[in-house]
């Protein structure tokens, strides 16, 4: 996609080398010649530009997701009234959420991961809760 506003200049140099009189038609087509290649570059840095910025834009949502993950993770433990989800740790990575912690009793290992599991955008689960033993 060609921006105007930097394609703007280079086409005015081009312009300005066309209407200085005298010109040769080698000389008109020398001008033409590097006003095209100035306007192809301009382009080429714009598209880079725009490509740099939708990466790093995708990388912020893909944090931001892993945070609302997290959080939703945090919620479905913590509405468990057999879960002590003071005892319970979430981590959340392009999608992966890691549990660990420790539960009462061994059940409970598995309730942590089943209600993960219902959590929109989880990808898999690394479960490393221990179940604590008296």
């Amino acid at each position: 996609m060609t921006n105007f506003k930097m394609v703007l200049p280079a086409s005015l140099i081009a312009l300005s080398m066309l209407t200085i009189s005298g010109c040769s038609d080698a000389e008109t087509e020398k001008a033409e010649s590097k006003a095209e290649n100035a306007i192809q570059e301009t382009e080429d840095k714009a598209q880079e530009a725009k490509s740099y910025t939708e990466e790093k834009a995708q990388d912020a949502g893909e944090y931001l997701d892993d945070a609302v993950i997290t959080t939703k993770v945090k919620a479905v433990i913590f509405e468990d009234d057999n879960l002590s989800s003071m005892d319970i740790n979430v981590e959340t990575n392009n999608g992966i959420v890691q549990l660990s912690g420790f539960v009462e009793n061994e059940a409970d290992i598995d309730t942590a991961e089943n209600l993960s599991a219902t959590v929109k955008g989880v990808k898999d689960i690394e479960n490393d809760i221990q179940f604590r033993k008296d």
